[in-house]
Protein backbone atom coordinates (compact mmCIF):
# COMPACT_ATOMS: atom_id res chain seq x y z
CA UNK A 1 0.00 0.00 0.00
CA UNK A 2 1.62 3.36 -1.13
CA UNK A 3 1.03 6.99 0.18
CA UNK A 4 0.91 7.51 4.27
CA UNK A 5 -0.74 4.87 6.06
CA UNK A 6 -2.25 4.08 10.11
CA UNK A 7 -2.41 0.32 10.61
CA UNK A 8 -4.34 -1.55 13.35
CA UNK A 9 -3.90 -4.84 14.31
CA UNK A 10 -6.36 -6.19 11.72
CA UNK A 11 -6.92 -3.26 9.18
CA UNK A 12 -4.71 -0.67 7.07
CA UNK A 13 -5.47 2.97 6.20
CA UNK A 14 -4.41 4.72 3.44
CA UNK A 15 -4.15 8.95 3.36
CA UNK A 16 -3.26 8.81 -0.43
CA UNK A 17 -6.71 7.41 -1.53
CA UNK A 18 -9.16 8.39 1.15
CA UNK A 19 -12.02 11.01 -0.01
CA UNK A 20 -12.88 11.66 3.75
CA UNK A 21 -16.29 10.55 2.55
CA UNK A 22 -16.57 8.79 6.19
CA UNK A 23 -18.00 5.88 5.22
CA UNK A 24 -15.74 3.76 7.76
CA UNK A 25 -16.91 6.32 10.46
CA UNK A 26 -20.54 5.58 10.29
CA UNK A 27 -20.25 1.23 10.14
CA UNK A 28 -17.33 1.36 12.96
CA UNK A 29 -19.22 -0.75 15.57
CA UNK A 30 -17.43 -0.02 18.44
CA UNK A 31 -16.60 3.73 17.05
CA UNK A 32 -12.68 3.89 17.19
CA UNK A 33 -12.27 5.48 14.04
CA UNK A 34 -11.61 9.24 13.53
CA UNK A 35 -10.79 11.52 10.76
CA UNK A 36 -9.15 14.88 11.03
CA UNK A 37 -8.71 17.17 8.39
CA UNK A 38 -11.03 15.15 5.68
CA UNK A 39 -7.60 12.43 5.21
CA UNK A 40 -5.87 11.54 8.58
CA UNK A 41 -7.07 8.76 9.93
CA UNK A 42 -6.77 7.90 13.75
CA UNK A 43 -7.58 5.01 15.64
CA UNK A 44 -8.84 6.37 19.40
CA UNK A 45 -9.16 2.20 20.76
CA UNK A 46 -8.83 -0.73 20.37
CA UNK A 47 -9.98 -2.28 17.00
CA UNK A 48 -11.63 -6.07 16.62
CA UNK A 49 -11.25 -6.68 12.68
CA UNK A 50 -14.57 -7.36 12.41
CA UNK A 51 -13.68 -4.99 8.59
CA UNK A 52 -16.95 -3.64 8.13
CA UNK A 53 -14.81 -0.55 7.35
CA UNK A 54 -13.42 -2.44 4.53
CA UNK A 55 -17.16 -3.29 3.04
CA UNK A 56 -17.94 0.64 3.49
CA UNK A 57 -14.85 2.14 1.93
CA UNK A 58 -15.66 3.20 -1.57
CA UNK A 59 -12.57 4.41 -2.73
CA UNK A 60 -10.19 1.27 -1.23
CA UNK A 61 -8.45 3.12 0.96
CA UNK A 62 -8.86 0.66 3.93
CA UNK A 63 -7.49 -3.02 3.68
CA UNK A 64 -7.35 -6.26 5.27
CA UNK A 65 -3.50 -6.15 7.39
CA UNK A 66 -2.68 -9.45 6.00
CA UNK A 67 0.51 -10.54 3.87
CA UNK A 68 0.73 -11.01 -0.07
CA UNK A 69 2.14 -14.31 -1.56
CA UNK A 70 5.96 -12.86 -1.88
CA UNK A 71 6.26 -14.20 1.69
CA UNK A 72 6.34 -17.39 0.21
CA UNK A 73 9.25 -17.10 -1.94
CA UNK A 74 11.61 -17.28 1.48
CA UNK A 75 13.16 -19.77 2.74
CA UNK A 76 11.43 -21.72 4.73
CA UNK A 77 9.01 -24.70 5.45
CA UNK A 78 5.35 -23.55 4.88
CA UNK A 79 2.55 -24.35 5.99
CA UNK A 80 -1.25 -23.71 5.54
CA UNK A 81 -3.99 -24.00 7.85
CA UNK A 82 -6.95 -24.63 5.78
CA UNK A 83 -10.37 -23.80 6.79
CA UNK A 84 -13.63 -24.99 4.93
CA UNK A 85 -14.54 -21.58 3.97
CA UNK A 86 -12.16 -21.95 1.01
CA UNK A 87 -13.52 -24.82 -0.49
CA UNK A 88 -17.02 -22.94 -0.84
CA UNK A 89 -14.99 -20.33 -2.65
CA UNK A 90 -14.70 -23.41 -5.72
CA UNK A 91 -18.25 -24.57 -6.61
CA UNK A 92 -18.18 -27.75 -8.10
CA UNK A 93 -14.15 -28.95 -6.98
CA UNK A 94 -13.62 -31.23 -4.24
CA UNK A 95 -11.37 -29.98 -1.52
CA UNK A 96 -8.31 -32.58 -2.37
CA UNK A 97 -8.01 -30.87 -5.64
CA UNK A 98 -8.05 -27.31 -4.01
CA UNK A 99 -5.77 -28.75 -1.09
CA UNK A 100 -3.22 -29.96 -4.02
CA UNK A 101 -3.52 -26.33 -5.91
CA UNK A 102 -2.09 -24.83 -2.54
CA UNK A 103 0.64 -27.34 -2.09
CA UNK A 104 1.49 -26.41 -5.88
CA UNK A 105 1.59 -22.85 -4.91
CA UNK A 106 4.47 -23.87 -2.29
CA UNK A 107 2.58 -24.79 0.77
CA UNK A 108 5.06 -27.77 1.78
CA UNK A 109 1.78 -28.91 4.16
CA UNK A 110 -1.77 -28.23 4.30
CA UNK A 111 -3.77 -29.43 7.19
CA UNK A 112 -7.59 -29.58 6.58
CA UNK A 113 -9.38 -28.25 9.16
CA UNK A 114 -11.89 -30.70 9.44
CA UNK A 115 -10.84 -33.30 12.38
CA UNK A 116 -10.44 -29.90 14.89
CA UNK A 117 -13.72 -28.71 13.93
CA UNK A 118 -14.97 -32.26 15.45
CA UNK A 119 -12.60 -32.59 18.36
CA UNK A 120 -14.11 -28.97 18.90
CA UNK A 121 -17.75 -29.92 18.89
CA UNK A 122 -17.62 -33.44 21.33
CA UNK A 123 -15.30 -30.93 23.83
CA UNK A 124 -18.37 -28.24 23.51
CA UNK A 125 -21.15 -30.94 23.70
CA UNK A 126 -19.43 -32.67 26.81
CA UNK A 127 -18.57 -28.92 28.78
CA UNK A 128 -22.86 -27.95 28.20
CA UNK A 129 -23.48 -31.34 29.40
CA UNK A 130 -21.43 -31.43 32.67
CA UNK A 131 -22.51 -27.38 32.91
CA UNK A 132 -26.13 -28.69 33.24
CA UNK A 133 -25.12 -30.11 36.84
CA UNK A 134 -22.39 -28.21 37.94
CA UNK A 135 -23.44 -24.53 36.58
CA UNK A 136 -20.18 -23.58 36.57
CA UNK A 137 -20.86 -21.32 33.93
CA UNK A 138 -23.79 -18.99 33.14
CA UNK A 139 -26.52 -19.71 30.43
CA UNK A 140 -26.27 -19.02 27.52
CA UNK A 141 -23.09 -20.02 26.93
CA UNK A 142 -21.38 -18.01 23.88
CA UNK A 143 -19.26 -19.58 21.21
CA UNK A 144 -15.76 -18.36 20.68
CA UNK A 145 -15.53 -19.33 17.05
CA UNK A 146 -15.62 -15.93 15.57
CA UNK A 147 -12.46 -14.03 17.86
CA UNK A 148 -14.45 -10.90 16.41
CA UNK A 149 -16.81 -11.77 18.56
CA UNK A 150 -15.18 -12.47 21.70
CA UNK A 151 -13.03 -8.91 21.20
CA UNK A 152 -16.76 -7.07 20.68
CA UNK A 153 -17.60 -8.68 24.01
CA UNK A 154 -14.32 -8.08 25.82
CA UNK A 155 -14.86 -4.23 24.31
CA UNK A 156 -18.66 -3.64 25.12
CA UNK A 157 -20.01 -6.06 27.07
CA UNK A 158 -17.41 -6.89 29.58
CA UNK A 159 -20.02 -8.93 31.96
CA UNK A 160 -20.35 -11.46 29.40
CA UNK A 161 -16.90 -12.35 29.17
CA UNK A 162 -18.29 -15.38 31.78
CA UNK A 163 -20.29 -16.59 29.07
CA UNK A 164 -17.74 -17.36 26.35
CA UNK A 165 -17.27 -21.00 26.34
CA UNK A 166 -13.91 -21.73 27.40
CA UNK A 167 -12.91 -24.44 25.11
CA UNK A 168 -10.62 -23.99 22.80
CA UNK A 169 -11.26 -22.81 19.38
CA UNK A 170 -10.37 -24.92 15.96
CA UNK A 171 -7.88 -22.83 15.09
CA UNK A 172 -6.47 -23.14 17.87
CA UNK A 173 -6.23 -26.80 18.41
CA UNK A 174 -5.56 -27.01 14.68
CA UNK A 175 -2.26 -24.54 15.51
CA UNK A 176 -1.24 -26.63 18.03
CA UNK A 177 -0.83 -29.79 16.56
CA UNK A 178 0.96 -28.32 13.64
CA UNK A 179 3.52 -27.12 16.49
CA UNK A 180 3.42 -30.33 18.39
CA UNK A 181 4.37 -32.98 15.34
CA UNK A 182 5.01 -30.92 12.63
CA UNK A 183 7.76 -27.98 13.71
CA UNK A 184 9.56 -30.31 16.11
CA UNK A 185 10.50 -33.08 12.66
CA UNK A 186 12.28 -29.76 11.34
CA UNK A 187 13.67 -28.30 13.96
CA UNK A 188 15.39 -31.66 14.22
CA UNK A 189 17.30 -30.55 10.66
CA UNK A 190 17.57 -26.89 11.63
CA UNK A 191 14.77 -25.70 8.99
CA UNK A 192 12.59 -22.96 9.92
CA UNK A 193 8.73 -22.96 10.06
CA UNK A 194 6.07 -20.34 8.87
CA UNK A 195 2.23 -21.20 9.60
CA UNK A 196 -0.11 -19.40 7.23
CA UNK A 197 -3.59 -18.63 8.18
CA UNK A 198 -6.08 -18.44 5.27
CA UNK A 199 -8.43 -16.19 6.39
CA UNK A 200 -11.90 -15.01 5.42
CA UNK A 201 -11.73 -11.99 7.43
CA UNK A 202 -8.97 -9.85 8.93
CA UNK A 203 -8.57 -11.37 12.37
CA UNK A 204 -6.13 -14.36 12.20
CA UNK A 205 -4.42 -16.60 14.56
CA UNK A 206 -4.97 -17.62 18.10
CA UNK A 207 -5.52 -15.58 21.31
CA UNK A 208 -2.07 -16.23 23.15
CA UNK A 209 -0.21 -14.53 19.98
CA UNK A 210 -2.00 -11.18 20.88
CA UNK A 211 0.06 -10.80 24.14
CA UNK A 212 2.46 -7.81 23.59
CA UNK A 213 5.03 -10.12 25.90
CA UNK A 214 4.27 -13.61 23.98
CA UNK A 215 6.61 -13.33 20.74
CA UNK A 216 5.58 -16.74 18.56
CA UNK A 217 8.59 -18.78 17.99
CA UNK A 218 7.26 -19.99 15.01
CA UNK A 219 6.08 -17.46 12.64
CA UNK A 220 3.05 -16.79 12.06
CA UNK A 221 1.46 -15.38 8.29
CA UNK A 222 -2.35 -13.94 7.89
CA UNK A 223 -2.94 -14.26 4.22
CA UNK A 224 -6.84 -13.38 2.89
CA UNK A 225 -8.45 -15.70 0.84
CA UNK A 226 -8.61 -13.00 -1.90
CA UNK A 227 -4.74 -13.03 -1.75
CA UNK A 228 -4.35 -16.35 -2.68
CA UNK A 229 -7.78 -16.43 -4.90
CA UNK A 230 -6.29 -15.94 -8.33
CA UNK A 231 -2.43 -17.80 -8.35
CA UNK A 232 -4.93 -20.71 -6.57
CA UNK A 233 -7.38 -20.85 -9.16
CA UNK A 234 -5.15 -21.05 -11.59
CA UNK A 235 -3.44 -24.19 -10.59
CA UNK A 236 -7.03 -25.69 -9.22
CA UNK A 237 -7.79 -25.18 -13.15
CA UNK A 238 -4.73 -26.94 -14.55
CA UNK A 239 -5.49 -29.72 -12.04
CA UNK A 240 -8.78 -30.16 -13.42
CA UNK A 241 -7.84 -30.08 -17.11
CA UNK A 242 -5.33 -32.65 -16.20
CA UNK A 243 -5.46 -36.12 -17.57
CA UNK A 244 -2.61 -37.14 -15.23
CA UNK A 245 -3.71 -38.72 -11.62
CA UNK A 246 -2.53 -36.38 -9.54
CA UNK A 247 -0.17 -37.74 -6.52
CA UNK A 248 1.54 -36.32 -3.90
CA UNK A 249 3.06 -37.33 -1.14
CA UNK A 250 4.23 -35.18 1.98
CA UNK A 251 4.35 -36.31 5.56
CA UNK A 252 1.75 -35.17 8.51
CA UNK A 253 -1.03 -34.97 6.34
CA UNK A 254 -4.79 -35.01 7.51
CA UNK A 255 -7.40 -36.34 5.75
CA UNK A 256 -9.31 -34.12 3.47
CA UNK A 257 -12.55 -32.94 4.28
CA UNK A 258 -14.86 -35.92 3.45
CA UNK A 259 -18.23 -35.39 5.48
CA UNK A 260 -21.14 -32.55 5.32
CA UNK A 261 -20.15 -31.12 8.80
CA UNK A 262 -17.20 -29.58 8.11
CA UNK A 263 -18.56 -27.93 4.98
CA UNK A 264 -21.48 -26.77 7.40
CA UNK A 265 -18.85 -25.13 9.18
CA UNK A 266 -18.45 -22.18 6.45
CA UNK A 267 -22.58 -21.28 6.84
CA UNK A 268 -24.26 -19.22 9.76
CA UNK A 269 -26.33 -22.57 12.12
CA UNK A 270 -22.93 -24.83 10.55
CA UNK A 271 -21.15 -24.96 14.31
CA UNK A 272 -24.52 -26.01 16.24
CA UNK A 273 -26.27 -28.10 13.36
CA UNK A 274 -24.82 -31.51 14.09
CA UNK A 275 -24.31 -30.56 17.96
CA UNK A 276 -26.00 -32.59 20.62
CA UNK A 277 -26.82 -29.73 22.98
CA UNK A 278 -31.22 -29.52 23.68
CA UNK A 279 -31.52 -25.62 23.44
CA UNK A 280 -28.91 -23.28 20.90
CA UNK A 281 -29.28 -20.43 18.27
CA UNK A 282 -27.30 -19.08 15.75
CA UNK A 283 -27.20 -15.39 14.65
CA UNK A 284 -24.93 -13.95 12.21
CA UNK A 285 -25.04 -10.15 11.02
CA UNK A 286 -22.86 -7.75 12.98
CA UNK A 287 -26.33 -5.88 13.97
CA UNK A 288 -28.41 -8.67 15.30
CA UNK A 289 -25.16 -9.79 17.08
CA UNK A 290 -24.99 -6.58 19.22
CA UNK A 291 -28.99 -6.51 19.43
CA UNK A 292 -28.56 -10.23 21.13
CA UNK A 293 -25.46 -9.48 23.33
CA UNK A 294 -27.94 -6.96 24.87
CA UNK A 295 -30.78 -8.62 25.03
CA UNK A 296 -28.49 -11.35 27.14
CA UNK A 297 -26.93 -8.46 29.29
CA UNK A 298 -30.47 -7.88 30.41
CA UNK A 299 -30.96 -11.00 31.73
CA UNK A 300 -32.86 -12.71 28.58
CA UNK A 301 -31.85 -15.92 26.81
CA UNK A 302 -31.03 -17.95 29.95
CA UNK A 303 -33.26 -20.97 28.74
CA UNK A 304 -30.89 -21.05 25.78
CA UNK A 305 -27.79 -23.47 26.89
CA UNK A 306 -25.46 -22.27 23.46
CA UNK A 307 -25.69 -19.48 21.05
CA UNK A 308 -23.25 -19.66 17.89
CA UNK A 309 -22.38 -15.85 16.75
CA UNK A 310 -20.62 -14.58 13.59
CA UNK A 311 -20.75 -11.31 12.78
CA UNK A 312 -20.92 -11.33 9.07
CA UNK A 313 -24.00 -12.58 7.55
CA UNK A 314 -24.37 -15.59 6.38
CA UNK A 315 -21.05 -16.70 8.85
CA UNK A 316 -17.76 -17.27 7.72
CA UNK A 317 -19.16 -17.45 3.74
CA UNK A 318 -19.89 -13.37 4.18
CA UNK A 319 -16.38 -12.75 5.19
CA UNK A 320 -15.22 -9.56 3.61
CA UNK A 321 -11.63 -11.39 2.42
CA UNK A 322 -14.04 -14.27 0.64
CA UNK A 323 -14.77 -13.69 -3.60
CA UNK A 324 -17.59 -15.18 -4.73
CA UNK A 325 -20.91 -13.54 -3.80
CA UNK A 326 -22.10 -15.43 0.05
CA UNK A 327 -24.83 -17.36 -1.40
CA UNK A 328 -23.24 -18.26 -4.47
CA UNK A 329 -20.91 -20.29 -1.68
CA UNK A 330 -23.85 -21.21 0.26
CA UNK A 331 -25.60 -23.28 -2.20
CA UNK A 332 -22.06 -24.78 -2.93
CA UNK A 333 -21.75 -26.08 0.65
CA UNK A 334 -25.21 -27.21 0.07
CA UNK A 335 -24.27 -29.33 -2.56
CA UNK A 336 -21.10 -30.40 -0.76
CA UNK A 337 -23.18 -31.23 1.90
CA UNK A 338 -25.60 -33.52 0.06
CA UNK A 339 -22.42 -34.80 -1.78
CA UNK A 340 -20.64 -36.44 1.52
CA UNK A 341 -23.62 -36.78 3.64
CA UNK A 342 -23.66 -36.09 7.52
CA UNK A 343 -21.29 -37.97 10.57
CA UNK A 344 -18.49 -37.63 12.45
CA UNK A 345 -15.12 -39.79 12.49
CA UNK A 346 -13.34 -39.21 15.25
CA UNK A 347 -14.25 -41.76 18.14
CA UNK A 348 -15.73 -40.07 21.47
CA UNK A 349 -14.14 -42.65 23.89
CA UNK A 350 -10.74 -40.78 22.74
CA UNK A 351 -11.89 -37.24 22.70
CA UNK A 352 -13.19 -38.19 26.09
CA UNK A 353 -10.29 -38.97 27.38
CA UNK A 354 -8.04 -36.20 25.81
CA UNK A 355 -10.72 -33.62 27.46
CA UNK A 356 -10.24 -35.52 30.88
CA UNK A 357 -6.84 -34.92 30.70
CA UNK A 358 -7.81 -30.96 29.86
CA UNK A 359 -6.59 -31.00 26.55
CA UNK A 360 -9.34 -28.86 25.34
CA UNK A 361 -9.43 -26.03 27.97
CA UNK A 362 -8.23 -22.28 27.13
CA UNK A 363 -5.59 -20.71 29.34
CA UNK A 364 -7.03 -17.45 29.20
CA UNK A 365 -10.17 -16.71 31.89
CA UNK A 366 -12.60 -14.11 31.47
CA UNK A 367 -10.69 -11.62 33.61
CA UNK A 368 -7.22 -12.05 31.33
CA UNK A 369 -9.07 -12.07 27.84
CA UNK A 370 -10.65 -8.59 29.36
CA UNK A 371 -6.75 -7.33 29.52
CA UNK A 372 -5.99 -9.23 26.16
CA UNK A 373 -8.60 -7.49 24.32
CA UNK A 374 -7.84 -4.16 25.86
CA UNK A 375 -11.48 -4.22 27.97
CA UNK A 376 -13.62 -1.62 27.91
CA UNK A 377 -13.03 2.35 27.75
CA UNK A 378 -12.51 3.86 30.71
CA UNK A 379 -15.78 4.80 32.76
CA UNK A 380 -17.46 8.43 32.26
CA UNK A 381 -18.36 10.51 35.47
CA UNK A 382 -21.70 11.50 36.76
CA UNK A 383 -20.13 15.29 36.12
CA UNK A 384 -18.77 14.10 32.69
CA UNK A 385 -21.93 12.86 31.65
CA UNK A 386 -23.42 15.77 32.75
CA UNK A 387 -21.23 17.26 30.39
CA UNK A 388 -21.88 15.62 27.82
CA UNK A 389 -25.58 15.99 27.72
CA UNK A 390 -24.90 19.84 27.52
CA UNK A 391 -22.80 19.63 24.60
CA UNK A 392 -25.23 18.13 23.10
CA UNK A 393 -27.89 20.84 22.97
CA UNK A 394 -24.93 22.46 21.34
CA UNK A 395 -24.39 20.35 18.43
CA UNK A 396 -27.96 19.65 17.68
CA UNK A 397 -27.48 16.13 17.07
CA UNK A 398 -26.84 16.41 13.46
CA UNK A 399 -24.48 13.08 13.48
CA UNK A 400 -23.60 14.91 10.35
CA UNK A 401 -19.73 13.14 11.02
CA UNK A 402 -18.18 16.55 9.50
CA UNK A 403 -16.14 16.52 12.68
CA UNK A 404 -14.41 13.41 12.25
CA UNK A 405 -16.72 11.47 15.01
CA UNK A 406 -19.20 8.65 13.85
CA UNK A 407 -21.75 11.31 15.94
CA UNK A 408 -22.19 13.99 18.27
CA UNK A 409 -22.41 11.68 21.40
CA UNK A 410 -18.98 10.25 20.38
CA UNK A 411 -17.67 13.48 19.54
CA UNK A 412 -19.15 14.88 22.98
CA UNK A 413 -17.16 12.66 24.50
CA UNK A 414 -14.20 13.05 22.51
CA UNK A 415 -14.57 16.58 23.73
CA UNK A 416 -15.22 15.88 27.44
CA UNK A 417 -12.22 13.49 27.77
CA UNK A 418 -10.09 16.29 26.11
CA UNK A 419 -9.63 14.54 22.95
CA UNK A 420 -11.31 17.48 20.64
CA UNK A 421 -12.11 20.88 20.10
CA UNK A 422 -15.72 21.83 20.91
CA UNK A 423 -14.87 24.35 17.44
CA UNK A 424 -14.53 21.37 15.39
CA UNK A 425 -18.14 21.07 14.61
CA UNK A 426 -18.47 22.86 11.51
CA UNK A 427 -22.60 23.56 13.14
CA UNK A 428 -20.91 25.63 16.54
CA UNK A 429 -18.19 27.54 14.65
CA UNK A 430 -20.75 28.52 11.71
CA UNK A 431 -23.09 29.69 14.15
CA UNK A 432 -20.25 31.41 16.36
CA UNK A 433 -21.19 29.22 19.52
CA UNK A 434 -18.19 29.87 21.42
CA UNK A 435 -19.81 29.12 24.40
CA UNK A 436 -19.37 25.59 24.03
CA UNK A 437 -15.35 25.95 25.17
CA UNK A 438 -16.39 26.37 28.39
CA UNK A 439 -19.10 23.44 29.52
Amino acid sequence: MNGKQHSTRFVGFNEDLCTGCASCLRVCPTKVIRIKHKKSIRIVNQCIGCGECIRACPAGAVRAATSDLQVLEKDHVAVALVSPVLYAQFPGIMPKDILLGLRQMGFQHTIDMSYFLEMFQFATEEFIKRNRETRHAPWPLISPVCPVVVRLIAFQFPSLMPHVLPVLRPVALMAREVKRRIIPFYMETGEEVALYYINPCPTKMDWSNLEPDNQPTTPEIALGINDIYPTLAGHVRRIRESDAIPFYQTRFEYETCATGNASMWAMSGGEIADMDIEKSLAVSGLEETISYLHKIEMGLFQDIEYIEFRTCREGCLGGVLNVIDKYLAKSSVQKMIKMFGLGRRLPREKILRLYEKGDFQTEKRPSRLLTLFGGPQEGISIESMQKIEKLLKVLLGRDCAACGAPDCRTFAEDVVRGNASINECLWVRAQGKKKGKTL
